[in-house]
């Protein structure tokens, strides 16, 4: 049992995943103190939660605050117990048995890290693909860095994100925690970026492995997650860039594909097509105009 490190994993109408990840958590080779964040579920996550028997503690918001404002208040349970590090978790993430002991061998190089992560159908299948969870920023461009596992064990990278963040409490707390704004998406990649303006190394963690079920939290296909998507891109370019607009427009040919294709389907696309083209060229009028925040359109 390490207790200076808390996990952190967090719920909102997911309890089946939620147990399924806290049981992952607890059977590894190193067990750290566990806290799961409900996140104002609405469903009967606070009753299946309740009947867990592995040991837990349970941190009950009175609503939905979002990714951002849920794990904040994880990591303030942590700072609050005096740990060193927060293992921060999305319920539908399996780690591996040796996930945090990887992490915990690479916890003098690195002020924040990411395992290797990856996705299948199922956690218990032997095939799961890598997906991206690090990347490079030569001059603010992203560069995706993915390595499957070598003999170097990890990488120093500009930027990690995904479904498993390893952060010193320390480094959370004097940036600012996660910036609330954003909801939902984006929020992870921000504060990682504040840690290493601040100084902090991040890393990737290949010897550390985490399976993630991609979506699981809000679909990737639904029109609110693209709404928050690419609204939080925007607002994230307007938060971290001098020349906002000049970035978007000149910087990140992306932008110009996503918005060519939402117009085109809007005319002669489906009625799901052009349900999600309408929140996409919603978010990038939001993000410009600096709307952030929960939404109920979608």
């Amino acid at each position: 049992m390490r207790n200076d490190v808390v996990a952190v994993i967090l719920n909102w109408n997911c309890a089946d995943d939620t147990i399924r990840c806290l049981r992952a958590v607890a059977s590894g080779s190193t067990v750290p103190d566990i806290v799961v964040v409900d996140n104002g579920s609405e469903d009967d996550s606070i009753e299946k939660l309740e009947r867990v028997e592995e040991p837990f503690s349970l941190v009950r918001l009175s609503s939905n605050l979002g990714y951002a404002g849920g794990m904040n208040a994880g990591i303030r349970e942590a700072h609050a117990r005096g740990a060193q590090w927060v293992w921060i978790l999305n319920a539908d993430a399996v780690p591996r048995t040796h996930a945090l002991s990887a992490l915990l061998e690479h916890s003098d190089r690195y002020a924040v890290s990411a395992s290797l992560q990856t996705s299948s159908e199922r956690p218990e299948d032997t095939d799961a693909e890598p997906y991206l969870a690090a990347a490079m920023l030569p001059k603010g461009r992203v560069e995706p860095f993915i390595c499957p596992g070598c003999e170097l064990r990890s990488h120093e990278v500009d930027v990690v994100t995904g479904a498993a963040l390893f952060i010193g409490v320390a480094w959370a707390m004097q940036v600012g925690l996660f910036d609330e704004r954003f909801f939902h998406y984006k929020e992870e990649f921000d504060l990682v970026r504040r840690i290493a303006e601040a100084g902090g190394r991040v890393g990737l963690v290949c010897s550390s492995e985490v399976w993630h079920q991609q979506g699981g939290s809000l679909a990737h296909s639904s029109p609110r997650a693209h709404y928050y998507h690419y609204r939080n891109e925007i607002l994230y370019v307007r938060k971290h860039y001098p020349h906002p607009l000049a970035r978007i427009v000149l910087g990140e040919p992306i932008h110009y594909k996503t918005l060519s294709k939402s117009v085109l389907q809007m005319a002669v696309g489906d009625q799901d097509q052009r349900t999600r083209s309408i929140a996409v060229l919603a978010a990038y009028w939001d993000g410009l105009r600096g709307v952030d925040g929960a939404t109920e359109r979608f």
